[in-house]
């Protein structure tokens, strides 16, 4: 069977193959909110369902609420979140404003998609429940309150279930079916727990190249990288600003053209205005952990290459290295290490501390559990095309687009 070849951008990003070799169905995702529903699967396996959207199957759910019988106890409140469109990290802050409170005193355990229906628990720390029930805001859902002395942290959770409406697919229902149906087959053992191109960016996969320069002790040419370096789904104005900065390295006047919702790349030029030749200070002025991101999306990338070359050349392997200072490495990913140029030790990065990294290890199969096709009928957005409805559960720390592209094999971000 001839191979399947990736998009570009997911080749650039180390995404070199495909585990299942039957062809795709092709199609879209989230052409709407609703397309993309993301259930949280708490540490007891209860599935925080949606309310309002679809027929996902249901699983009783009893959620312990607080009652008007019994006082309060614990000095955290817990509640669900349900949001629509909404970036997890802007409806915290959003909340914990109409609140007004330290976005500091909200915690969740997962952050979830943007363009997307989700649905979580949250916690909030010395908040009454009547204040939090008083919060409205368009297109966010607080409910299921209940009081605990724990508070909820990043990692909290077993999982999550997904139901996604996969849209303007040029198949017939049959074929569609059969081909999900096969593929669902080859992936039996498992999908490759790949990094897949939200670590890097849809429209500007760049921070793993940015990473590579911090490695390699050349903080000018991250910085003026991440600055200058130009895409084209960005923008017209903001490609013209990143060019005029590339060619003239003038920082006062290009501060002037970049457009005012690029807070990063001004922070990073307000800083160079101030100290010109201070690039690693630059590269600092971002949030810690946008500068980590960086490095992080370095190791994804190698990650990549790594499990790429495993599937291509037919070796099982159960783990890779996201390389760092303190990590052992196989054979492949020392060999693709050795033909970019760094070594483990330059993971210890000098000048920039904060930014280095010890390493850890990534499963390198993931399985999907409670898969079924839900539905594949006409698309009432894309005349003379189907929609198939899909629902799995993945486990915390899974992205379900890694498990779609096996499915899709096309540019399903789009």
């Amino acid at each position: 069977m001839e191979k399947i070849n990736p998009p570009e951008l997911e080749q650039e990003i180390g995404l070199l193959c495909y585990k299942s070799r039957t062809d795709g169905i092709g199609g879209k995702i989230k052409q709407l909110p609703e397309d993309f529903i993301v259930e949280e699967i708490t540490e007891d396996g209860a599935v925080l369902e949606a309310v309002g959207y679809g027929d996902v199957p249901e699983v009783a759910v009893e959620i312990p609420c607080s009652s008007g019988e019994n006082p309060p106890a614990g000095e955290f409140l817990h509640f669900t979140l349900q949001k629509n469109n909404w970036d997890t990290m802007r409806a915290m802050k959003e909340i914990s404003k109409r609140l007004g409170v330290s976005r500091n005193r909200l915690s969740f355990a997962g952050t979830k998609d943007k363009r997307a229906v989700t649905v979580q628990r949250a916690s909030a720390w010395n908040i009454k429940e009547e204040d939090l029930e008083k919060v409205n805001i368009k297109d966010i859902q607080l409910r299921e309150f209940s009081y605990s002395n724990d508070r909820i942290d990043l990692g909290d959770l077993q999982g999550n279930r997904f139901a996604i409406t996969i849209r303007n697919l040029d198949l017939d229902a049959d074929s569609i079916k059969n081909i999900i149906d096969s593929i669902t087959d080859e992936l039996k053992a498992g999908f490759p727990n790949f990094f897949g191109v939200q670590r890097f960016g849809t429209t500007r996969p760049i921070t793993h190249l940015v990473g590579k320069e911090i490695l390699k002790g050349n903080p000018k040419e991250a910085a003026m990288l991440y600055l200058t370096k130009t895409y084209p789904d960005e923008p017209e104005e903001t490609r013209e600003a990143r060019e005029f900065l590339r060619k003239t390295e003038d920082f006062k006047e290009s501060i002037k053209k970049f457009p005012r919702n690029l807070g990063y790349e001004l922070s990073m030029l307000n800083h160079l205005i101030q100290n010109p030749d201070d690039f690693p200070g630059a590269l600092k002025s971002l949030p810690k952990k946008l500068g980590m991101m960086f490095v992080h999306a370095y190791q994804s990338y190698i990650f990549n290459l790594a499990l790429s070359r495993y599937i291509t050349e037919g070796f099982d392997i159960e783990r890779l290295p996201l390389p760092g200072h303190e990590t052992e490495l196989d054979e492949i990913t020392e060999e693709i290490l050795s033909a970019e140029k760094i070594s483990r030790e330059d993971f210890r990065i000098k000048g920039m501390r904060e930014f280095s990294s010890k390493g850890m290890y990534r499963e390198c199969f993931i399985p999907f559990e409670n898969f079924r096709i839900m539905d594949i009928e006409e698309d009432d957005l894309n005349e003379g095309s189907r929609k198939a409805t899909i629902v799995f559960s993945l486990g915390k720390g899974s992205y379900a687009t890694t498990l779609l592209r096996e499915f899709m094999k096309n540019r399903y971000w789009s």
